[in-house]
């Protein structure tokens, strides 16, 4: 452990054990045996005074101590290799990992992703299309936009759009099924989505508090990526963010029956991990997101009359 080099890299071998939970598996990806990796990660441990591992029959899990020092390592790695890079290649881009939301992906920040680029075109950014639960809890990202109701442990988020939620329709269908009144709704084929918000009960009582709601045997879709595409092909009426389909609804390709406009509880956020390390690409990243969004929800607000 005496020397930069070498302490750098323990850490290295240290984030890799952390990653695969394996110090087999964290010798084979760095070419090290598991005696190696092993002797780092206790040299490590020894120096700082504490259990980084939980040695278990069918593997390791992080101790707390080791849960706060990745989080920490992870992003001043991530910043010794960008000041590497830059100083070795000029030219070369800062990468930046973001998970974002699939739906959020296609509607919102790949439009829109030319324009940062243009203002940053030294910065790189690798999309990875995650939902906040059920996913691996090792991946590590700079910044995360997720749908969800803004509380996360361990996590700052910052409002972008999408709690304005509606019930949009097909022109083609509403041909086919008019709709004049509430009583209506029944005579629609009504689709729901597979995943948390932007529910039928959540609007429903806004709007039919009397409706008894969707038939249990409703056919369900996984996610917006997937509803929308349903909705705008008359398959059925669904329950939207008003957000994401502005557009349709400006080009006629989508109706809202009833004009309403029902505020829930969910809406697209920008998350950063706490403490807030990822540097000043990070944050030209998370500023320009806010700006873009800030400009949408307003958009939004003015369209439904909220704003």
């Amino acid at each position: 452990m005496k020397g930069t080099r070498n302490s750098l890299s323990s850490l290295r071998i240290f984030l890799t054990a952390a990653e695969t939970l394996n110090f087999s598996r964290a010798g084979e990806a760095l070419n090290l045996t598991q005696s190696a990796v092993s002797k780092h990660v206790a040299a490590l441990e020894d120096r700082l005074g504490t259990a980084l591992f939980k040695r278990m029959p069918a593997g390791l899990r992080l101790t707390y101590a080791g849960a706060l020092y990745l989080e920490r390592i992870s992003a001043a790695v991530r910043l010794i290799d960008e000041a590497d890079a830059l100083v070795a290649n000029p030219a070369s881009r800062v990468a930046l990992n973001v998970a974002v939301s699939p739906s959020f992906a296609q509607f919102f920040l790949l439009p829109r992703l030319s324009e940062f680029f243009e203002l940053h075109p030294e910065i790189r950014v690798n999309i990875r299309p995650r939902l906040l639960h059920a996913r691996d809890r090792s991946e590590r990202f700079d910044a995360e936009i997720q749908l969800h109701t803004g509380y996360v442990s361990g996590m700052s988020a910052q409002y972008l759009c999408g709690r304005e939620m509606t019930l949009v329709a097909a022109p083609s269908l509403l041909e086919r099924h008019p709709v004049k009144s509430v009583d209506d709704i029944a005579q629609l084929p009504l689709l729901k989505r597979a995943q948390r918000g932007y529910g039928w009960d959540e609007w429903r009582a806004d709007v039919a508090p009397l409706w008894s709601g969707p038939a249990a045997t409703a056919p369900e879709y996984e996610g917006f990526s997937i509803l929308l595409p349903a909705v705008l092909n008359g398959l059925g009426a669904g329950i939207m963010p008003l957000c994401m389909v502005l557009d349709h609804l400006e080009s006629g390709q989508l109706v809202r029956p009833f004009k309403e406009t029902v505020e829930g509880r969910y809406g697209y956020h920008l998350m950063q991990p706490r403490p807030n390390v990822g540097g000043p690409y990070s944050q030209a990243f998370c500023d320009w997101v806010i700006a873009q969004g800030q400009a949408l929800n307003i958009r939004t607000r003015r369209y439904s009359g909220m704003g």
